[in-house]
């Protein structure tokens, strides 16, 4: 990954792994689009929650079914980060998001190739991170400081996996001065991921969400700490 990437190399990117698909429109993956003026809260909650139900699944996969080898210390890198998105997802959950499925597709060879897996880990978690930034913004237009801020602390977090996954693929972690602004709504968002949402090319699946009792067996007692939301904290 270069050290310096715009908003059009990244797209570019997230298309070559979805063989194109991941420019299509979002209306025909999900039959969701941005109402007038931008996201209401509820489509980023549902979309939120999708996002953090592929993400469990593709840590989850990592963890237990990869064929090449990682460093233990990176293995347990990966176990924090699945049981951070797990409680993503609970809190979306708890608050009325609605995951909008939880059968994903993922590239034929990313639990057998290192450097595939890195690649798709990257542009996911850039993905995600760009998301939760689109979300500060648009609740904080919408008036809520306090969800603006759970969704920046997410939005951190989502930038360790992303350090996380740089580190694994041997690149320099912390390479970036800002997170990548990629998307203005969370909607925008979708297309990049359509090929985890409806297939592509190369890829394969469908790969189910494995349920918060396989999360926890995977884990092996791992567990990251609990910090509250900015919505509860204030």
């Amino acid at each position: 990954m270069k050290a310096t990437i715009n908003r059009r190399t990244f797209m570019k990117g997230a298309a070559g792994i979805g063989g194109g698909l991941a420019l299509s429109s979002f209306a025909g993956v999900l039959g969701v689009s941005a109402a007038e003026g931008g996201d209401d809260v509820q489509t980023i909650l549902n979309l939120a929650a999708t996002a953090e139900t592929l993400a469990v699944t593709v840590y989850y996969s990592a963890i237990t079914a990869r064929t090449f080898d990682l460093e233990p210390a990176d293995v347990v890198y990966l176990k924090f980060a699945l049981d951070s998105e797990q409680q993503h997802l609970d809190f979306l959950n708890a608050n009325g998001g609605a995951t909008l499925t939880d059968k994903f597709f993922v590239p034929g060879n990313v639990l057998s190739d290192a450097a595939l897996f890195v690649q798709v880990l990257t542009q996911a978690e850039t993905a995600f991170i760009g998301a939760y930034l689109a979300a500060t913004r648009r609740f904080a237009d919408l008036g809520n400081p306090r969800l603006a801020a759970t969704a920046a602390q997410v939005a951190c977090v989502e930038a360790q996996h992303l350090a996380l996954a740089r580190d694994i693929g041997g690149l320099v972690p912390n390479n970036i001065s800002l997170a990548l602004p990629v998307y203005f709504n969370v909607s925008d968002a979708v297309p990049t991921l359509a090929p985890f949402l409806q297939g592509a090319n190369g890829f394969i699946g469908p790969v189910s969400y494995p349920g918060k009792d396989k999360v926890k067996t995977a884990l092996g007692g791992v567990k990251a700490d609990s910090i509250p939301p900015f919505t509860s904290a204030y």
